[in-house]
C-alpha cells in the first residue's frame, strides 16, 4: 500500500455530512458566523475575517498599509508567492538568512537590514514551529515597523505560552488542503485593526467572483483530494499515475504536487477564487470540533517517528526546543547526502513524501534588494529537506511502513 504525501482526517459520517452541505447549501451565513465564533474562542481580543486563501489576505494587507517602493523584510526561506506579490505591488524586498537549528529567520541579522525605507517585517513560522517572534516584535516596535506573522503552518502553535498570530499587527493563517484544520482551501486573517477588517470585507463583497465554473472546478479538486488522501483509494489509482509521472516526467509530477503554491503563474490574481462555500465552512467546523484530537495524534506520530528513526544514518532532524508548545503538523527531516537517490528509493517503496526544497526565495526570478548578500544557511539546507507524512488519519501500520521504508532507503 502506498502512503500519500498528505491525508485529510475525514471519517465516513463526515463524508455524508460533506455531501449534504454540497447539495443543500442553505444557512451558509449562520454557519459562517458559528465558524468565526469558534475561531474567536481561540483568538480572543482579535478581529477575524475568513478568506478564500491566506494569500488574498496578504495581498490586501500590503494594499492597505504600504505604498510603492516601501521595503519589507522576509526570511530567505519563506513562501515564495508572498515575495512575488510584494514585487507585483512595486514594493522592495530584502531577505534575511535563517538560523541552522529550525530554519526560521535569524533574528540577529534583522536589524542590520533595516533602513529608512523599511516599513514591514514578515515573520514566517516555518513548518509550524514558532520563530523568535517576541524578539522580532520588539525590533518592529523599536523601529516603528509593521509586523505581519505568516502563520500558514502554525495554527495553535505557541511561543512562551502565547499563540502565533498574537504578536503581529496582522496574523495570516491557511486552511488549505494540507493544513490542520482545513476548510478544503481557505484562510483567515486576524488583527486588532477594525479598518483593515472593513477594508477586506468591502473588497470581498465587491471583487470576489461568483463563478459556477470556478466553484465546480474547485469542488472537483477537493473531492479528488479527499479520496487521494486515504491510503486505500490513493493506492488504487493515483499512486500508479504519480509513479509513472515521477519516473518518466518528474517535472509534470512536481508541477502537480506544488500546483497550490501559485508561483509559476505570471502574476498573482486576487480574484482567483470564489468566497468560501457552505461545505467548506461546515467542514472547517467539523475540523475544529476534533482539532485537539488531531493535534494530539500528530504529536504522538511525530514522536514515534523520531524515536524509531533517531539512529538512522544519513538523516537528521530540525533542532526544536522541547519547551515550545507547537502543533507538530509537519515532520521534516534533512537528507545529508544523495537527496535525490534517497527520495527516489523512498518513492519506489510507496512513501510519497514532499520535497520541501521550494522555500529558498533566492532561487526564483524575484527582485531582491540585497541579492548579493551571503545566505549560507539557506543555501546549505534548502536542498536537503524532506517532509514525511504526518496526519491523525495515519495508524501505526502506516507509520511502521514509513519507518521501514526510510531505513531501507538510507541503508541501500
Amino acid at each position: 500500500m502506498a502512503i500519500p504525501f498528505f491525508s485529510i482526517d475525514i471519517r465516513r459520517q463526515e463524508i455524508l455530512k460533506l455531501l449534504k452541505n454540497i447539495f443543500f447549501p442553505i444557512n451558509k451565513a449562520l454557519e459562517e458566523k458559528e465558524l468565526k465564533f469558534k475561531l474567536k474562542e481561540k483568538f480572543p481580543n482579535k478581529k477575524i475575517v475568513l478568506l478564500p486563501s491566506a494569500r488574498i489576505g496578504f495581498y490586501l494587507t500590503l494594499k492597505k498599509y504600504f505604498k510603492e517602493n516601501d521595503e519589507i523584510i522576509f526570511s530567505a526561506m519563506s513562501f515564495p508567492l508572498y515575495i512575488k506579490i510584494a514585487n507585483q505591488l512595486n514594493l522592495k524586498v530584502r531577505l534575511v538568512d535563517v538560523n541552522p537549528n529550525n530554519l526560521n529567520i535569524d533574528v540577529d541579522k534583522i536589524e542590520k537590514n533595516i533602513n529608512k525605507n523599511t516599513k514591514g517585517i514578515l515573520a514566517t513560522h516555518l513548518f509550524g514551529y514558532p520563530c523568535e517572534i517576541e524578539r522580532i516584535k520588539k525590533i518592529a516596535r523599536d523601529n516603528n515597523i509593521l509586523l505581519i506573522e505568516d502563520c500558514a503552518q502554525s495554527f495553535n502553535s505557541e511561543y512562551k505560552g502565547i499563540k502565533t498570530g498574537y504578536f503581529g499587527d496582522v496574523g495570516l493563517f491557511s486552511f488549505s488542503l494540507v493544513k490542520v484544520p482545513t476548510t478544503l482551501g481557505g484562510g483567515m486573517l486576524i488583527t486588532e485593526d477594525a479598518n483593515l477588517i472593513e477594508f477586506i470585507e468591502s473588497w470581498k463583497k465587491n471583487n470576489l467572483p461568483k463563478s459556477l465554473k470556478k466553484h465546480l472546478t474547485f469542488l472537483t479538486k477537493n473531492i479528488l483530494s479527499i479520496f487521494n488522501s486515504i491510503p486505500f483509494f490513493y493506492t488504487l489509482l493515483s499512486s500508479k499515475i504519480f509513479f509513472f509521472l515521477n519516473k518518466f516526467n518528474p517535472r509534470v509530477y512536481r508541477k502537480i504536487i506544488y500546483s497550490g503554491m501559485g508561483i509559476k503563474k505570471e502574476t498573482f490574481n486576487p480574484k482567483e477564487r470564489n468566497d468560501l462555500s457552505k461545505y467548506q465552512i461546515n467542514f472547517g467546523l467539523t475540523q475544529l470540533e476534533k482539532y485537539e484530537f488531531m493535534r494530539s495524534q500528530c504529536k504522538k506520530n511525530l514522536l514515534y517517528l523520531k524515536e524509531n528513526l533517531k539512529n538512522v544514518s544519513n538523516i537528521s532532524f530540525l533542532n526544536y526546543d522541547n519547551d515550545i508548545n507547537w502543533n507538530y503538523q509537519y515532520f521534516v527531516i534533512k537528507i545529508e547526502k544523495n537527496y535525490k537517490v534517497f527520495n527516489k528509493r523512498l518513492f519506489n517503496k510507496g512513501i510519497h513524501a514532499m520535497e520541501e526544497n521550494v522555500w529558498n526565495c533566492l532561487e526564483y526570478d524575484f527582485m531582491i534588494e540585497n541579492i548579493q548578500d551571503n545566505f549560507t544557511i539557506t543555501s546549505e539546507n534548502n536542498s536537503k529537506i524532506l517532509r514525511i507524512q504526518n496526519s491523525s488519519y495515519l495508524n501505526k501500520d502506516h507509520l511502521d511502513k514509513i519507518i521501514d521504508a526510510i531505513k531501507l532507503s538510507a541503508n541501500n
